[in-house]
């Protein structure tokens, strides 16, 4: 029993490295969605009012949500970093976080769209792997839906802007962030009518999702695999 015993052990997956938890807030949003400012706004601000029926005008700040999904990002990192070989078995490889981070700080808006329209989860949570083959052109007055901010040529973020589910005023915010060879590494869900969580996108179908516990006001990361 023992020969078979040892060659069942030793076939066996390693066991996932224990990822550290976040405390809370996950990144900093709290003055992306805020006043109409009184006096004009700086193109770089990015602002959007979308108009929902019923609702009272607001703006919604997309460079700020970026700043915020900054923070995030580094928070992201921390939690790999108290885990050693978390970041390895992930992502294959070290510092994609940091290329993230690179490609999200000499980033601009541009106005295309992915054809056909990136899919969403739940109503609002972007599903991207990759950056689309494809681009059509947005509207320049568009107030909802996506926006696609690149570094160079390179596609290097997107948020989706949506009306909220129970409260349609309180909007639902969800961006990707991709790697320099356009892969999706981390998707933020940010619902004002709800929670914020995050992911982060591995190889070999594997992705870690942060999730709120509200009692001890953290994020509980769990390794899963992207297949349903």
């Amino acid at each position: 029993m023992f020969p078979l015993l040892a060659a069942l052990i030793l076939a066996a997956p390693p066991a996932v490295p224990a990822l550290a938890e976040i405390s809370a807030p996950l990144g900093h949003i709290g003055n992306v969605v805020d006043a109409l400012p009184k006096g004009g706004v700086s193109d770089s601000d990015k602002l959007i009012a979308p108009q929902w029926e019923g609702c009272e005008p607001k703006g919604i700040y997309l460079m700020r949500f970026m700043g915020g999904a900054g923070r995030a990002l580094e928070q992201l990192q921390q939690s790999l970093d108290r885990a050693p070989g978390s970041e390895k078995r992930l992502f294959g490889r070290k510092a994609v976080l940091g290329e993230v981070m690179k490609q999200l700080s000499t980033s601009r808006f541009e106005p295309k769209l992915s054809c056909p329209a990136a899919p969403l989860g739940d109503g609002f949570k972007l599903e991207l792997t990759s950056t689309p083959k494809k681009w059509c052109d947005a509207k320049a007055d568009a107030a909802d839906g996506e926006f696609w901010f690149f570094s160079g040529k390179s596609a290097a973020a997107v948020i989706s802007v949506q009306k909220g589910a129970t409260d349609v005023c309180k909007p639902r915010l969800s961006t990707v962030l991709f790697d320099a060879k356009g892969v999706a590494r981390v998707r933020l869900h940010a619902d004002w009518g709800g929670a914020m969580s995050a992911t982060l996108v591995g190889e070999r179908c594997q992705v870690v999702d942060y999730v709120l516990d509200p009692d001890k006001q953290v994020f509980t990361p769990a390794w899963k695999s992207c297949k349903r």
